[in-house]
């Protein structure tokens, strides 16, 4: 009896060489075409970032003047987040971080000055930390409860903050931990400030690409009338008033 093929049995070959390297040509062609259109996405996602934080800027400019408070923006460098935070309209910010150190000195020699009796009695007013309230100038900041804003922002995948400039951290500014810490507690944290009288803190905060620190976006904050500028340059901050004279003029 003469055995009966089946009609599957003629597709059970493997591919040949030639299948081979048109299976692989289609392949490289379709990495060529889809890699500058993933880049091209990551790159819009990080201006989307970056101009909503410039804009965060302006509108709190605004809301400021409106409310007489002063707001500030946390960022934190080794979660990659920021949340807008607001605060008591005399808060203080300083020129250098030797101010800023003095000040925290002289806060803990005042916080030290309270014995543990008073602390027991009531006689001081603590807050969650066990500390008088108002004993530093960051105590008086709570979560922004707005509608527009939500408490916290994280910046999209593969994108993280450079760095942040203020005046209170030097020349060189902030950045974040070279090998960040699973405990919150030392994560760091950098602060810049929108007053109530149409003045700002001067901020310059960068934010690039994880893998290619080179690329990404500037957005700095004027002192004066809070104006904001983003740009994909990297902005160096003590350029920004280089034209400014060292000195003013003499009046005679």
């Amino acid at each position: 009896m003469r055995r009966r093929e089946s009609r599957f049995s003629g597709s059970r070959r493997g591919l040949t060489l030639v299948e081979i390297a048109v299976v692989m040509a289609i392949m490289v062609l379709v990495a060529a075409i889809g890699a500058p259109a993933i880049s091209g996405l990551l790159d819009l996602q990080q201006r989307a970032a970056a101009k909503e934080i410039a804009e965060t800027y302006r509108w709190l400019n605004d809301e400021a003047q409106l409310r007489n408070v002063t707001f500030r923006v946390a960022y934190n460098l080794d979660r990659h987040t920021w949340k807008v935070e607001v605060g008591d309209p005399n808060t203080l910010v300083f020129a250098t971080p030797e101010e800023r150190l003095a000040f925290e000195e002289e806060q803990e020699d005042a916080m030290s000055a309270y014995t543990e009796r008073e602390r027991a009695d009531g006689a001081v007013e603590l807050d969650e930390n066990g500390d008088p309230v108002g004993s530093t100038y960051t105590d008086r900041f709570d979560g922004l409860d707005d509608p527009a804003l939500t408490t916290e922002q994280t910046l999209p995948s593969n994108t993280r903050f450079a760095w942040v400039y203020t005046p209170q951290y030097g020349e060189e500014g902030i950045e974040p931990s070279d090998e960040p810490s699973d405990d919150p507690e030392e994560d760091v944290i950098a602060y810049t400030y929108i007053f109530p009288d149409g003045t700002a803190e001067h901020a310059v905060i960068r934010v690039v690409d994880m893998e290619k620190p080179d690329d990404g976006y500037t957005i700095e904050v004027s002192p004066y009338g809070g104006e904001v500028t983003l740009s994909s340059d990297l902005v160096d901050p003590a350029e920004s008033f280089s034209w400014l004279p060292d000195e003013g003029p003499e009046i005679n």
